[in-house]
């Protein structure tokens, strides 16, 4: 009967990972999948949703607008969302904590905001300026539009349920070069200012930015953005004040808010070739958490890829600091290359975005992919292994897409986020699933049916995957009157008779295997991942 057992358990894993003819919702599951929950916003309604690894519903939040474009689960359980006009805080429930109409106020936020810990907000602002104003910073007449956009970052402090407070700010304004008009304050040798911003780069006549990501490093007290236009990312520091943050010294780093480290254009500050550019209309520049097996590496999705255009590509770049200064090697900022690359293929569909979409590491060092075109977010192994894939069945409107229907629009996500099942901010939620938010969908069914049988038999303990070496390590230590291995075929491995430990030494070769754990005439059984 227990041999029966584990071939229904083996063949409901591996049967949940061969189905991927699905066009909506889940697409692709597998044991190696890391175990977490991925929340969404869909671009063309007003609905934010978090999902399990079986593409169910946990938790759904709806809102009175289209979004303007993403969100963040806080820390305490909160959704901090930014909808087009809108800054809002809602609960696990959908109460509103707190709303503040930015388009009221005069700020035009767009693409990203920045949940901080001390409860504040960094959003990202697009300014309007006239050619006149513009010009009187030195930009070239003849590459002046009538409506001229200059980004800017503000931190917002939310005050009672309506009300917030600009409380910090920093502009690209403050931070501009030209070599083109000698009697403008701001004239100087674009070549020695690799901290400054060329105004005349590239001749651009409107948009010259164009911010499209933000984030935030506790430890540094820094902030990264990624400017689209420029091609190249940005780090600032954060530790200034208002009037510091607009000139050019102060702050924990002396430098106030000019740039401490640029990176994927060295035209841009007019070092290095065309060869040198690495980054292509990138998106989504943001620092591996800490504890991650990357921490303190930056993630970016390359757009344009290899500056080809015909394939995105995803990086793990590591800037050089040494005594908090950012390191620079022939006038050009370090490192010389990124440190790993991927692009390619997810079932049979090249990678190739050239507007939005996103990237981020996993605690286990897999990585999310977020297409929006195609409003799919995969995870995929560091070899390029597809472990995991979803996508988005809803469309304009609250439409929901059902399986099998050939026009499937409108369904992009801007970013789509996993949290690890362990984020503190899913203490005391409830996280039961409710269903797929499609009609039907046959691997989700399949993961849901496996997830139900681990569920009725696993307790509190667990197995810390994937095991490396010979070192099979729990989540605590444990006691046990019986452990036993099997292998894919049901077969016993290896057996361990009054168990009391965190962990296992053993020999077995990588695989998957199910781990029986005995106690008091009851049994239950764990997956475990070899590697």
């Amino acid at each position: 009967m227990k041999y029966n057992y584990i071939i229904l358990y083996l063949s409901l894993l591996f049967y949940s990972t061969q189905i991927y003819s699905q066009t909506i919702g889940l697409l692709y599951d597998t044991p190696q999948v890391s175990e977490g929950y991925t929340l969404f916003t869909p671009s063309n309604n007003n609905h934010v949703f978090l999902v399990n690894n079986c593409g169910e519903v946990v938790n759904q939040w709806a809102f009175t607008e289209k979004p303007g474009l993403t969100c963040y689960i806080l820390e305490n359980g909160n959704l901090l969302r930014a909808g087009k006009n809108y800054l809002e805080t809602r609960d696990w429930d959908n109460n509103i904590i707190w709303s503040y109409n930015m388009l009221a106020a005069g700020l035009q936020q767009h693409h990203d905001i920045e949940p901080l810990p001390n409860g504040n907000v960094l959003c990202l602002l697009s300014r309007s300026y006239t050619s006149a104003e513009i010009i009187a910073e030195g930009k070239n007449p003849s590459f002046v539009d009538t409506d001229f956009k200059i980004d800017e970052i503000i931190e917002l402090q939310p005050i009672g349920l309506n009300g917030a407070a600009i409380v910090w700010k920093w502009s690209f304004l403050d931070h501009f070069v030209q070599e083109f008009d000698a009697t403008k304050l701001n004239y100087n040798t674009v070549v020695n200012h690799p901290e400054l911003i060329d105004i005349n780069y590239n001749n651009q006549t409107n948009d010259i930015i164009h911010l499209n990501g933000i984030d935030y490093n506790q430890d540094l007290d820094q902030i990264i953005m990624s400017a689209r236009h420029m091609n190249e990312i940005y780090i600032i520091d954060h530790s200034t004040t208002i009037s510091e943050a607009a000139s050019h010294s102060g702050g924990i780093y002396g430098k106030g808010g000019d740039l401490l480290w640029r990176w994927g254009n060295s035209n841009a500050y007019q070092q290095g070739t065309a060869s040198d550019q690495k980054l292509f209309l990138q998106h989504d520049a943001r620092w591996v958490n800490s504890g991650y097996t990357d921490e303190g590496k930056i993630t970016v999705f390359n757009n344009g890829g290899d500056g080809s255009f015909t394939q995105s590509s995803i990086h793990l770049i590591e800037p050089e600091i040494i005594s908090g200064v950012y390191q620079l090697e022939n006038s050009m900022f370090k490192p010389e290359n990124f440190e790993w690359s991927w692009q390619g293929d997810i079932l049979g569909t090249t990678v190739n975005e050239g507007r939005k979409s996103g990237t981020h590491a996993l605690p286990n060092g897999n990585m999310m992919i977020c297409e929006t075109g195609e409003g799919r977010i995969s995870e995929i192994e560091k070899n390029g292994t597809l472990v995991w894939s979803y996508r988005n069945p809803t469309g304009t409107n609250n439409t929901i897409f059902n399986q099998n229907e050939t026009n499937i629009s409108s369904n992009s996500i801007f970013r789509g986020d996993k949290y690890p099942s362990d984020y503190i901010g899913f203490t005391g939620k409830n996280l039961t699933p409710y269903g797929i938010i499609e009609n039907q969908n046959s691997v989700s069914e399949n993961c849901a049916n496996l997830l139900s049988v681990q569920t009725s038999e696993l307790s509190n303990i667990k197995v810390i995957n994937p095991s490396r070496g010979n070192l099979i390590k729990f989540n605590s230590t444990i006691q046990l009157d019986a452990l036993i291995i099997y292998d894919i075929n049901g077969r016993k491995v290896n057996e361990y008779f009054n168990f009391y430990n965190n962990h296992i030494e053993t020999n077995l070769i990588p695989s998957i295997y199910i781990l029986e754990l005995k106690k008091d005439d009851s049994s239950e059984f764990l997956k475990l991942l070899i590697s």
